[in-house]
């Protein structure tokens, strides 16, 4: 088991403010009556680390950042208004922006804020960029800082990322080492998809039919094992940007790629406990093997998809093992 390393500080003044992510300096000017005061939150996973941070007050902000680390962040909160002057616009739950060494920071935040960074090396942004990154299109992140998808997708990019930050919140909470690649890509994933669907950039087609580009797919995930996919490696293995991967599995299949894979190790798992007589498993186990590092939602989704729990699944082979041995 890999212990997810949590710090969690108090805001109480406005120099607390200085730890809102690593390698950032700024200066602060409080604007309102009262100091800063809320919690701000650091966990890392090995080379991926996740800042979050809740608290109020209104605040004018300026700085730079000094760190190799390119950061991914987003506003999760529909309550506080954060304007960025660089902009000269208001930053809206569910848009993402990036911050690389010598970028500028500038803005006011008032009310009551909530967000989340994803920080982590070039070199494994690109290998979660897949093959948008590899093809020499690395400037997807660097073109522009702020990206924003259309307000549907920004909606689901917030409750997904808060869904993880609600899952690291919770104390003393361990990860198993067989899913720690696959932690680490989730906590990435939502906020590429900030990229992927930014609305001033909605223009690639591909010369495959969605069909087509399915089927190939489909072809090259069936000699893979499923517990150790990635959409980044689809990407790279079939020379398809996430883009046009989305547009085909949702013209097709109505549901994403991610979800594709994700039914795809359902269906697995669904296998290994209909045949525990051959090599017996718990569920716990054969989930785990399959990359679900979060059991609970794990055991919400088997229901929905196969009418049943997982632990009905395995009971119903027990029994019918039973029975033919009598």
């Amino acid at each position: 088991m890999a212990h997810l390393q949590v710090e969690k500080l108090r805001v109480e003044s406005i120099e607390d403010l200085c730890h809102v992510l690593d390698g950032l300096e700024t200066s602060s000017v409080p604007l309102g009556r009262h100091p800063p005061a809320g919690t701000l939150l650091r966990a890392s996973l090995g080379d991926v680390l996740l800042s979050i941070g809740q608290w109020s007050g209104d605040i004018r902000t300026r700085g730079s950042v000094r760190t190799n680390r390119i950061s991914l962040g987003i506003k999760l909160d529909s309550e506080s208004t954060h304007f960025s002057f660089r902009s000269g616009k208001e930053v809206l739950p569910g848009d993402v922006y990036a911050l690389a060494q010598g970028d500028q920071v500038d803005y006011r935040v008032t009310g009551r804020i909530s967000y989340a960074f994803v920080s982590l090396s070039p070199d494994l942004l690109l290998s979660q960029g897949g093959e948008d990154a590899h093809r020499g299109e690395t400037a997807f992140w660097e073109r522009r800082r702020w990206f924003c998808a259309p307000q549907p997708m920004r909606v689901l990019i917030a409750n997904s990322v808060q869904r993880m930050v609600r899952q690291v919140s919770q104390p003393d909470w361990t990860v198993p080492g067989q899913v720690v690649r696959r932690l680490q890509s989730d906590l990435v994933e939502p906020f590429l998809w900030g990229f992927m669907f930014d609305e001033r950039d909605l223009s690639e087609r591909h010369t495959l039919p969605s069909a087509a580009i399915v089927r190939k797919v489909e072809d090259w995930v069936d000699g893979q094992s499923p517990e150790t996919l990635q959409i980044a490696d689809m990407c790279l293995a079939l020379h398809l940007s996430r883009r046009t991967l989305q547009r085909a599995f949702t013209e097709t299949l109505g549901v994403g790629p991610a979800r594709y894979l994700t039914l795809k190790r359902l269906t697995a798992v669904r296998t290994e406990l209909r045949q525990s007589d051959q090599a017996p498993t718990t569920v716990t186990d054969a989930a785990l093997r399959y990359g679900f590092w979060e059991l609970g939602r794990f055991a919400r989704d088997y229901k929905r998809t196969f009418g049943e729990s997982p632990s009905e699944t395995l009971a119903k082979s027990v029994k019918q093992t039973a029975r033919e041995s009598r």
